[in-house]
């Protein structure tokens, strides 16, 4: 089993109903596949944590990041866990207006994270991680 993080941008900010539709799309495609997650989401800006079979993960990931209502998708970590950490959840969504506090709490460990790996990794993820730690400290 694995899990993958990344971070993406919309094409264009996501209105409620596409975040609902994409929810439930996900929720029904995930649940079939045996994948679980979270969704992160603010002003425009995504991370995402898929877990699940490792061929499957990676197909789904693969077929995300081809979707054409994002762009600059940058996968953070793929890894190889022992157990979930999102068990229930065939696709959960932690956003500003709807985040509760056990969503809150885990999206907290944004905060930890620091870009690397190259100048041009740490262009690319800072924006994300700021408009995220902008967020938690709301």
């Amino acid at each position: 089993m694995i899990r993958i993080a990344y971070l993406s941008t919309a094409v264009s900010p996501p209105a409620p109903a596409d975040l609902e539709a994409i929810l439930t799309a996900s929720r029904r495609n995930n649940a079939d596949l045996g994948v679980t997650g979270l969704l992160c989401h603010h002003d425009g800006s995504f991370l995402q944590f898929l877990e699940g079979d490792d061929a499957v993960v990676d197909r789904l990931y693969a077929r995300i990041a081809l979707d054409p209502r994002h762009h600059s998708v940058l996968r953070l970590y793929r890894e190889p866990v022992t157990e979930r950490l999102f068990g229930d959840w065939s696709m959960a969504l932690a956003a500003p207006d709807q985040v509760g506090a056990e969503h809150r709490r885990f999206c907290q460990a944004l905060g930890r994270l620091e870009a690397g790996e190259s100048e041009g990794h740490a262009q690319a993820v800072t924006p994300f991680l700021n408009a995220f730690r902008a967020w938690l400290r709301a």
